[in-house]
């Protein structure tokens, strides 16, 4: 009897038609193809922060409503980004956009993500297909704040 009171309480959102809790069933990592036809995914370059961890300034949009990198093939209105995903193993870090259903606490639209403290070094970004499989983007560095080589206007 208890279980099955608690499974009514964990459902009722779901079958009230709550998106939250509908998105999280629904989330699921996007291949690099899938990226691609939404428009792409853009990425700059790291910045270190204050506090000494790093920020990965990147624009992506799974509607397909603009292009980033190429032109969109597919249109997905009734999604957005639940997370980016951030690996590191060793010289490579890895991204992967994770998608769900729309709803009125997060977009379509991702600018940026936080990679955390990451050791001073060269590093190979890739995108994480939900197969296993990696796409190498770019190479990056990443430098303490007093060594980085880009000019202050």
């Amino acid at each position: 009897m208890m279980s099955r009171n608690l499974a009514r309480i964990l459902l009722s959102p779901l079958l009230a038609g709550c998106p939250s809790g509908a998105g999280l069933l629904t989330s699921q990592g996007q291949s690099w193809g899938a990226m691609q036809s939404v428009g792409g995914l853009r990425i700059d370059a790291p910045v270190v922060e204050a506090d000494g961890s790093t920020y990965l300034p990147l624009l992506c949009d799974v509607s397909g409503l603009q292009t980033i990198t190429v032109k969109p093939t597919a249109m997905n209105s009734s999604q957005v980004v639940r997370q980016i995903v951030v690996q590191r193993r060793k010289e490579k870090i890895q991204l992967q956009v994770v998608t769900g259903i729309a709803d009125n606490q997060r977009m379509s639209v991702v600018r940026g993500v936080s990679l955390g403290r990451v050791p001073e070094g060269e590093y190979q970004l890739e995108y994480l297909n939900p197969d296993g499989s990696t796409v190498m983007l770019k190479e990056i560095k990443i430098l303490k704040p007093n060594k980085a080589s880009h000019a202050t206007p």
